[in-house]
């Protein structure tokens, strides 16, 4: 039921942004945000540096198998580099809540990295994708069979340690999170080249792809901790809306991005026929011209750069890359607010300094 609320409390009071509705044009301007102090990602998180580094060895231990093809799916993905952000937010939540430090954050957090790692194996496969992190993805690498069956491993061996801990409130957390992840992907692609496509539905869809998962991060931090029922929703509506916001943060990416940097190429999306939300505001905005070639191209079996430049020109003529931003900063600013009744503490300053690097982040 929580998500359920958490979900509500998430994505309400949206209607200060236009929505698809809206076809009042967006006067041109570049992609802007509010003023905020740049963070330094390795600095904020220098204090668990050393509970991470145990994080990623046990990453590395756990996954093992004497089905050698799994250690060797699994390495290629969960080696290839990434923040370690949902390991991240369980750790400074249960330190937040009064968790002394121990093997079960550690534990707990392999856990959330393992069922984030299954979603990306079959997130792949689902979008045919080429690249991940810069380097060919693991369906490319070994195929779409392995990289679901070895999924599904991941799946399995993260319900098997979480079984090992004997939380239930925790077990139902991330059970919880895991369904809501399978059903996020099931709405992204019943949506596919859907020009339709609702903001509200779009914004269900992220919260669930993204959104859950994070906030059961959240969650079993402040449940590690013992925390009382109210700390426990403040840090679980925080990592709701931080992860609202790191997704559409990624939309704005996927068009704006260095490719050499983001790792993937530019306007994947529009080539894997997502509707993401500066199409859906662009849509709404667009002339019958525009909102043509728009569909053109989502409906394109291949899209080449000139047809990339032409769209990007389309969403920055209606500024939907910079409504995009401005709203992934109204989350934020919604996830500080949920962790507003809490006492002042070095954690949670480091909780308030992610969701600020989550706006701020180029990767």
């Amino acid at each position: 039921m929580f998500f359920t609320l958490t979900l509500s409390k998430a994505i309400h009071n949206t209607e200060s942004f236009p929505n698809r509705h809206t076809k009042e044009r967006q006067t041109e301007s570049p992609v802007t945000e509010p003023t905020r102090d740049r963070i330094d990602f390795k600095s904020l998180t220098a204090e668990y540096r050393p509970v991470l580094d145990r994080v990623e060895k046990a990453i590395e231990e756990r996954f093992h198998s004497d089905v050698a093809m799994i250690p060797k799916v699994s390495g290629y993905l969960i080696g290839g580099g990434g923040k370690r952000i949902r390991p991240l937010l369980t750790i400074v939540s249960a330190r937040l809540a009064g968790y002394a430090g121990g093997e079960r954050e550690v534990d707990l957090s392999v856990v959330a990295e393992y069922i984030h790692a299954a979603t990306l194996l079959h997130d792949d496969v689902v979008d045919d994708a080429d690249l991940r992190r810069g380097a060919a993805s693991a369906n490319v690498a070994f195929g779409n069979q392995a990289s679901v069956l070895v999924g599904d491993f991941l799946f399995a061996k993260s319900f098997d340690m979480m079984s090992d801990d004997g939380d239930i409130r925790i077990i139902k957390a991330m059970a919880r999170a895991t369904t809501c992840l399978a059903e996020g992907e099931v709405l992204q692609l019943v949506n596919t080249c859907n020009l339709d496509t609702f903001e509200s539905e779009y914004l269900d869809t992220i919260y669930r792809k993204t959104g859950a998962l994070m906030e059961a991060c959240c969650r079993v931090g402040g449940l590690m901790g013992n925390a009382d029922a109210a700390t426990v929703e403040g840090l679980g509506s925080y990592g709701a809306s931080i992860g609202i916001a790191f997704q559409l943060v990624d939309d704005v990416l996927d068009w704006l991005g260095d490719q050499k940097v983001w790792g993937k190429p530019i306007g994947a999306d529009l080539a894997e026929g997502k509707i993401t939300l500066p199409l859906i505001r662009a849509l709404a905005a667009a002339n019958e011209d525009e909102r043509g070639r728009i569909g053109a191209a989502i409906d394109a079996d291949t899209v080449d750069e000139e047809t990339v430049a032409d769209i990007t020109a389309i969403l920055q003529k209606y500024d939907t890359l910079g409504q995009t931003m401005r709203l992934a900063h109204e989350y934020v600013d919604r996830a500080k607010r949920g962790l507003a009744a809490l006492p002042q503490s070095r954690h949670l300053d480091t909780l308030l300094g992610i969701a600020d690097y989550i706006v701020q982040r180029d990767v």
